[in-house]
């Protein structure tokens, strides 16, 4: 098994953000995780990346106890994630971003002065461009960059190092609806040719449908499904205060 998480607990003052959470996730899959504001999704992925600790529980990925592990390393031994607002250099061009985040993922120093001539970097990050179908934006400020572009350059940054397991929240927040599935099918193709399995949080329901093999759903700090996407989508609570019964397709 990759990744298990035993009962565990958080709570913040009063309101508990994770009830008795147990998941299992193995090599290669592919996992949406679905659930209203607030139903302990996120607080779910900052504890597994170390962005929260838990009050009681286990972490355990590759057979190892990571419960007290901070954030830089769990980020070593393979759990990376990207977040809803893009973690990137405006002022930077995209391939610098990939070139500099590609150092920084592999624990080296670099000279901004000397990363032009840094060809070993620069090829390996064009290459990752190429993959994730960005490539032609490679000279253009991230300023710049349309929205859905934007996200994808952020997906791709948090694969460098080749994780074990990334983590995407909300992937398509904040894009068009027409640039969503452009988003996920750049990114999603890029990273399953890495090996690499995907825990990703998601409002809409047709990304989830399209993407995800099974899914996690949340409610009140608790895991009410965890089962095959349509399986789930349509169990009684999952319906009840998730998704509705007008958003369910067979």
């Amino acid at each position: 098994m990759l990744l298990e998480i035993k009962k565990l607990n958080k709570k913040f003052g009063s309101v508990v953000a994770a009830e008795n959470i147990n998941f299992s996730m193995s090599e290669k899959e592919v996992i949406g995780i679905i659930g209203s504001n607030g139903a302990g999704k996120t607080t779910f992925c900052n504890i597994i990346t170390g962005y929260t600790k838990q009050d009681s529980g286990e972490i355990i990925f590759k057979g190892n106890n990571i419960s007290n592990l901070g954030v830089l390393e769990i980020k070593n031994i393979g759990i990376h994630r990207s977040f809803q607002i893009p973690q990137i250099f405006n002022t930077l061009t995209v391939l610098e971003n990939v070139m500099i985040s590609n150092l920084v993922a592999n624990n080296k120093q670099f000279n901004f002065s000397e990363l032009a001539f840094d060809k070993k970097n620069k090829d390996y990050s064009k290459y990752l461009l190429k993959q994730f179908n960005i490539i032609n934006f490679s000279d253009r400020k991230v300023s710049l960059l349309p929205q859905g572009a934007r996200k994808v350059l952020d997906i791709l940054i948090a694969i460098l190092g080749k994780p074990s397991i990334v983590l995407l929240d909300e992937p398509t927040s904040g894009i068009s609806t027409e640039e969503k599935f452009i988003v996920m099918d750049n990114a999603l193709k890029a990273i399953k040719k890495l090996d690499i399995s995907i825990l990703f949080i998601e409002h809409d329901m047709d990304v989830i449908r399209k993407y995800s093999k099974r899914v996690v759903a949340f409610y009140s700090g608790k895991i009410i499904s965890d089962d095959e996407t349509q399986v789930a989508l349509n169990q009684k609570d999952v319906l009840k205060y998730i998704v509705g019964h007008s958003n369910v397709k067979n």
